[in-house]
């Protein structure tokens, strides 16, 4: 019986290409492919895991959390201060609110959507009011 590893190693084929990646070519014997991508499925999973607790423990980082909080207070200041610049030209709330999001759009801002800018105005204490 030929092991698997060695016929592995004498079917693979690996080709550089450009911007830092490889071609990985191989044979595998036909009755093993489903298990291959059963095991590569699982592969994907790990890497998903572990990818998201690295990030997870990029942003529980006390100075990762400094840093978002700042950038946090900042944004509730320009949404608060474009809110009421809007408002004051008698624009109503939801208006308003749409415009933020599309200034914040234009910049390619990560918080541009317009549900976070009806949270930010909460958060920084501007409730919807009945009259808008």
């Amino acid at each position: 019986m030929i092991s698997l590893l060695s016929n592995l190693r004498e079917h693979l084929q690996i080709t550089p290409l450009d911007d830092d990646q490889v071609q990985v070519l191989f044979v595998l014997p036909s009755d093993l492919l489903f298990d291959y991508l059963h095991v590569l499925d699982s592969l994907t999973g790990l890497v998903k895991t572990v990818r998201s607790k690295v990030r997870l423990a990029k942003y529980s980082d006390s100075s990762a959390d400094s840093f978002s909080t700042q950038a946090r207070d900042r944004f509730y200041e320009r949404v608060v201060v474009l809110y009421d610049l809007y408002r004051a030209q008698g624009l109503k709330r939801t208006v308003t609110i749409k415009r933020i999001s599309a200034e914040l759009r234009v910049e390619k801002h990560p918080w541009a959507s317009v549900d976070l800018v009806r949270t930010a105005l909460a958060a920084a204490g501007r409730p919807r009011s009945n009259k808008s």
